[in-house]
């Protein structure tokens, strides 16, 4: 097959869905198989998403499709947004002590568009850098810095973070954090996870790193995934974190009727990989996430979303460069 023909990029993709049906409902064995057919898909790049399947992506209508701003009329902290979000502010709540809040530097690792998986992090950091590989994602978060009357709105995600997780009171408050994020995001960089130099325009090192629910979606393989955790490794300085968000078992995700491919992550695959690189781990937490009433309404729009077995499976690794 050739891999990076159209025709065979739609049977490997139809043979990757084939395996992942046969294997839902066995979490944690999916990405064991031996199977020659899973073998042959994983080879041929039939898991993670390809430049030219990128090159359809569209920032703005991933945002109006994943950040429509009403996740949080129902209170579920199982809920995906509100499960990420919750995630973040107790990662920054309970180790923030271990860096100078004053002067440490933040890379959020390939971003996509969104900037409010980032406003937690901005009382406890000097500098902000946003990153992604597609440019139109990297202008979603600087038009938002720059009040481009065009930015989205994160707004409702600024109330759900300070006035609901920090419980913080009033829209001031609210306003003041957008405020302190627009002064700390310094920039939104270019990243390439298939290059040797990741972040070709920026040569310093960072104190934390967060990447939520990416780097499996451009991962073809283990080796893969392991090298990529690698660079970020290489990206941090002694004592910084990694706080990585992950989909298990996510095999595609849709969006704007647009298929994307996704590498079949299990937990103990993403652990090994983490400590045979070089991190010690500090936290890991797994949690079978549901989808907003906006999303389950709305499911034949993005059918498939995400899960292999209809069930969301995310989870948090905190792990130190020690």
């Amino acid at each position: 097959l050739d891999s990076k023909g159209q025709d065979g990029m739609i049977l490997l993709r139809t043979v990757s869905r084939l395996v992942g049906y046969l294997s839902a409902g066995q979490p944690g064995r999916v990405s064991k198989l031996h199977h020659p057919v899973y073998t042959c898909a994983v080879k041929h790049r039939a898991f993670g998403s390809t430049d030219l399947e990128y090159r359809g992506f569209n920032a703005r209508r991933y945002l109006e499709e994943r950040c429509p701003g009403n996740e949080f009329e129902v209170n579920d902290k199982k809920i995906h947004t509100q499960w990420n979000m919750s995630t973040i502010h107790n990662f920054y709540k309970e180790f923030h002590r271990e860096w100078d809040n004053s002067n440490a530097k933040l890379l959020e690792f390939a971003s996509g568009p969104y900037i409010h998986t980032l406003i937690s992090a901005a009382p406890y950091v000097g500098q902000i850098y946003h990153s992604d590989y597609l440019e139109q994602c990297r202008g979603e978060a600087l038009m938002w810095r720059d009040k481009n009357p065009n930015a989205y709105d994160f707004f409702p995600y600024f109330k759900y973070a300070v006035n609901t997780l920090e419980g913080e009171e009033g829209s001031e408050v609210v306003k003041k954090r957008e405020e302190l994020l627009r002064s700390k995001l310094k920039d939104s960089l270019f990243v390439d996870m298939n290059s040797e130099n990741m972040l070709p325009g920026y040569s310093g090192k960072f104190d934390i790193i967060y990447t939520g629910n990416c780097i499996e979606s451009i991962s073809l393989s283990s080796q893969d995934h392991k090298k990529i955790i690698q660079g970020v490794y290489d990206m941090l300085n002694p004592n910084g974190y990694l706080l990585m968000l992950s989909s298990i078992l996510c095999a595609w995700y849709v969006v704007n009727g647009a298929e994307f491919g996704h590498y079949l992550l299990c937990n103990k695959e993403a652990i090994t990989n983490l400590r045979e690189v070089g991190f010690t781990l500090r936290y890991t937490e797994s949690v079978q996430v549901t989808y907003a009433d906006r999303v389950e309404v709305s499911y034949d729009r993005v059918e498939g979303e995400r899960y292999i077995n209809d069930k969301g499976y995310d989870s948090c690794f905190i792990a130190q460069r020690l």
